[in-house]
């Protein structure tokens, strides 16, 4: 009898720190709903199709739930179909621009066969008014050099390695009748045009055909 009665003592006491100990979370699962925790749990609970999920409202719905379980509440993205887009920055320009000279290639031709031809030494220089970047030639006035503005009026055929028709923009003294006489000025693109030679050379020997 007496070990009867110890059990049943022990039992009770069992029973009573069992009950004590769930109390708490009887009396916590009891405390009312928040509005916005009930508000939650109906969209959850309630079906959409997937005409929801592409709609505007199914994935704002989508986005309220998903962030309700973050610890630090987020507020969600407002994903209007006609939200206005931020302008992009933007800077004044003003275009440039820039005059391309097109350089004349003077024609190749063959040494012509018939007219007045003259020989002799021919060096190159710089330029003139008006023809710089173009393959011309200057000439002693006794072979009709002068300056000539663009486009030049005459033209003369000169050979070296190769020959080429050739505007004569102006004159050169070139010496003419004495023992270094010379018979033109190329400039360094008609240089170029006939011969081969580096202009570092300075002197070649040109052939003039000066026409009829």
């Amino acid at each position: 009898m007496p070990d009867f009665l110890r059990r049943a003592a022990l039992l009770t006491i069992v029973g009573a720190v069992t009950v004590g100990l769930l109390a708490p979370l009887t009396a916590g699962s009891a405390i009312p709903m928040s509005t916005e925790s009930a508000r939650l749990l109906a969209a959850a609970d309630r079906p959409f199709s997937l005409a929801d999920r592409a709609a505007t409202g199914g994935r704002n719905r989508a986005a309220a739930l998903s962030l309700s379980s973050v610890s630090q509440p987020i507020g969600t993205e407002i994903l209007g179909d006609n939200a206005a887009l931020a302008t992009p920055p933007s800077a004044p320009m003003e275009a440039t621009l820039y005059r391309r000279v097109v350089r004349a290639v003077p024609a190749l031709v063959t040494a012509p066969v018939t007219g007045n031809t003259i020989t002799g030494k021919a060096t190159w220089y710089c330029c003139s008014a008006g023809w710089r970047g173009q393959a011309v030639v200057a000439l002693p006035g006794a072979l009709g050099g002068h300056y000539d503005a663009p486009p030049a009026a005459k033209f003369v055929t000169v050979c070296a390695d190769r020959c080429a028709v050739l505007p004569v923009a102006d004159y050169c003294n070139c010496f003419w009748g004495t023992a270094n006489q010379k018979v033109a000025d190329l400039s360094p693109e008609a240089w170029a045009a006939i011969s081969d030679s580096a202009l570092s050379r300075g002197v070649i020997t040109v052939t003039i055909h000066l026409g009829g």
